[in-house]
Formats: structure tokens, sequence, C-alpha cells
């Protein structure tokens, strides 16, 4: 028997042919991949940007962070139009960022409810702060009581006074229980042995002023940005600022520090963007953020607006939020306990 060894064969021209153009191609992709992700970081922001507000229109924070907006295109060089999404105490708004693709063109507001309310309370079950990467916080307004004018009360002695002759007698106004409205006025009670009556108007801040000229409340608890308009109407007064220092516009005011209560609180306005945006889209913005909030033109208008001025970048908001986290947690986890409120989670 025989046989014959048949000589190796050449590889097939069209299947070496595919080969080299298939080579070709995935090498094409990959440079015009890392090609277009260098230029659009360079080139970035080259369209108009999105805004998510998640709160209503024309109120204190949708008014005073269309305003930056609107500073801040000068440092982008585009526009930046606003959309607002509203409910679950910001957290519909503040999901939808979360949810929006990371390519640097949608931005979003957050306030005291997106990074404490929405997330202790569990009110969205996909919400997490990790999914979002923080710019920078361009205002921190301080909380304050207020009365009408014609009130007897001119001062927190005058409040303290009142409330140990009649213990839960004097009604404060607030947006929710557990709230960042209703928590001041609780440290409150506890740092003067007093009791108040806390009145909820969910509707806002809105329904709280309306409460007051009506006479339907005495005291309200609210920030200085949504007291302002009134303030300067002079339809209700300051009876106590719950800040370190006075408010440059009402420096005959003085602090709750100063009249005996060391009771600090207030709420800032913070930008973020989706977790995955890029680092280098994240610099420009902060950039942009910085020279934004460091103009005298932003602070005249905020001055002008509701005050509050203050700019601390991506590092120092992050610990910002952690550090008013900390402090409110454990404030919410008593009132869960004695059953005043409830969680979802």
């Amino acid at each position: 028997m025989s046989f014959r060894v048949r000589p190796a064969t050449k590889p097939n021209l069209t299947w070496r042919l595919l080969m080299k153009k298939a080579k070709l191609v995935f090498t094409l992709i990959f440079c015009v991949f890392f090609f277009s992700t260098f230029v659009s970081a360079g080139e970035y922001p080259d369209k108009d940007i999105k805004h998510i507000m998640p709160w209503g229109a024309g109120g204190g924070t949708d008014t005073v962070m269309r305003g930056f907006m609107k500073n801040m295109e000068d440092n982008l060089g585009v526009k930046i139009y606003t959309v607002n999404i509203t409910g679950a105490k910001s957290g519909l708004g503040v999901s939808d960022l979360m949810n929006s693709k990371a390519d640097g063109y949608t931005i979003g507001s957050l306030t005291y409810d997106g990074v404490v309310t929405v997330p202790y309370f569990g009110l969205l079950s996909s919400y997490s702060l990790d999914r979002l990467n923080f710019i920078a916080t361009v205002t921190i307004h301080p909380t304050v009581l207020v009365a009408n004018t014609d009130s007897n009360y001119n001062n927190l002695s005058d409040l303290m006074e009142a409330a140990k002759k009649s213990p839960g007698e004097i009604q404060i106004s607030n947006v929710g229980m557990g709230g960042v409205w209703h928590l001041p006025v609780l440290e409150l009670e506890e740092k003067a042995d007093v009791k108040f009556d806390h009145v909820v108007f969910s509707g806002g801040s809105g329904e709280q002023k309306e409460a007051l000229l009506k006479k339907e409340t005495e005291v309200a608890c609210m920030s200085i940005g949504a007291a302002i308009p009134l303030l300067q109407a002079k339809k209700i007064k300051v009876l106590g600022v719950m800040s370190e220092d006075r408010i440059e516009a009402y420096k005959d005011v003085p602090t709750m520090k100063e009249q005996g209560y060391d009771v600090v609180w207030g709420s800032a306005r913070m930008i973020a963007v989706p977790a995955n945006v890029s680092q280098e889209i994240q610099a420009v913005l902060g950039e942009a953020a910085m020279k934004t909030a460091n103009t005298q033109k932003w602070k005249k208008w905020l001055e002008k607006n509701g005050g509050g001025w203050a700019y601390l970048d991506a590092e120092e908001t992050g610990k910002f939020v952690t550090s008013l986290q900390n402090k409110v947690f454990p404030l919410l986890d008593d009132l869960v306990a004695k059953g005043i409120v409830k969680k979802n989670n």
C-alpha cells in the first residue's frame, strides 16, 4: 500500500484579505473613538447645555439657579437652558439627572432635600448619590425665624419668653415634618427647653407666607431667600438668623448664637452631573462655576435675590454633604423612633 503526503496548502487568498480588512476596520474604529473622545473633551462645550431644576418654576431655588446658569454662560460660551422636573421632594428631577447621558450636556441642581430627605426616607428605590458627581456649591443660605410685622415678637427673647409661658401653643410653620425647616425648631426647643405647635404647609414657603400675612400662624421657619420678598415689602420681620455670622443685607438682625441659642441651620444649592462624566468635562464645568461664583456681577445679583453667597468646589461639596448627613440623619432616626415620621426603607 502506498500513500502520498500532500503539500501544505496556502491560506485562502480571500480569507487573508478579509482578515486584513477586519484589522484595518478595528484600528480605524479605535482611532476614531480615541480621537473623538480627545477632541470632545478639548472642545467641550460646543452646544447648549440642559440644566435640570428639581423644583417648581418661580420658586427661590429656581430663580437663583436660573440666575447662576445665565451668568455661567459667559464662562462656557454656550447657552444653558433650564427644564423643571418636580416631584418626590426634588427626587424625580435629580433621578432624571442620574439617568442622563454622561456627556456633560446635562447638569442639575440639588438642595437639602436631594441629599438628605430623598435618600434618608427612601422616596425613590433607584436613587443613590453615588450615581452623581458634584461640581460645586454656589449658595449656602441661612434659615430664619420670621413673624408678621404686627406681631408682638420683635426678637428671639420675646418669642422664648412667650413660649415658656404658653408651652405648645405658639405656632411655627414649616413645609414638612422632619424637613429642613422643622428640624431647626426642634433643636431650638431642646436648647431653650420650650415647646411649639408645629404647623405643616406641604405646598411650600408660599403657603407659609400667606398664613403669616393672614395671621393664621404666628411664626414661620424658612430660608432667608424665601423671606426676602416680604421683608423688602416690610410685611414680615426676622426674629433670628441661624447662621454663624449676620446676613450682609440685614446686619441689624442678630444671629441665634448672639441671642444665646447655638442653633445654626441652612440649606445649599449644588450643581452635579451624572457619575460617568469624564474628569476633563467635570474640570471645565468646575472652573466655569468657580469663575461665575466669584464675579462681582453674580454677587450683586445674588444679594438682591436671596443672598447666601458661597463657593465650594467638588471635593468640598462632598465633605459638606457628608457633614450635613452626619448631623441630620441621627435627628431623623430619633423622629422615626418616636413615630413622628416614617421611613420607606
